[in-house]
């Protein structure tokens, strides 16, 4: 038997499914460098509709996500999941030191981003 004709387990014979995030990704990486956040978050959600009909609210989050995933690269701090909840996103330092963040705290930083021009604000929309 040989590589070419050996068994692929459970999922021989089924298609490559599409991943939002991964295309995201790769979108980003091939042609996100070097533009702001919010210009290449969307062009890659324009590129994510039109290429693969996704809805508004599904590529944007695709988007988002990706460039979560390549700006958290290399990272030593993350968000930890486990004790986030809607009112406060924990982050834990490399030590394990959890920095909570309020909603409050993050509509603040928002503001102060957006004042000193580092975020641009998009007019907002119903869920989809």
């Amino acid at each position: 038997m040989t590589i070419a004709t050996a068994p692929a387990g459970f999922k021989a014979g089924r298609a490559p499914q599409f991943d939002s995030e991964n295309t995201a990704i790769g979108y980003l990486l091939r042609y996100g460098r070097g533009l702001k956040r919010a210009t290449a978050l969307e062009n890659c959600t324009q590129f994510l509709m039109s290429e693969y009909d996704l809805t508004e609210s599904a590529a944007e989050l695709a988007a988002i996500h990706a460039s979560a995933e390549l700006e958290s690269l290399n990272q030593v701090a993350w968000i930890d999941l486990d004790a986030s909840t809607a009112q406060v996103v924990v982050l834990r330092t490399a030590g394990g030191t959890p920095i909570p963040f309020t909603v409050g705290d993050l509509l603040a930083q928002r503001e102060q981003a957006r004042d000193r021009g580092a975020l641009r604000v998009i007019q907002p929309r119903p869920i989809q």
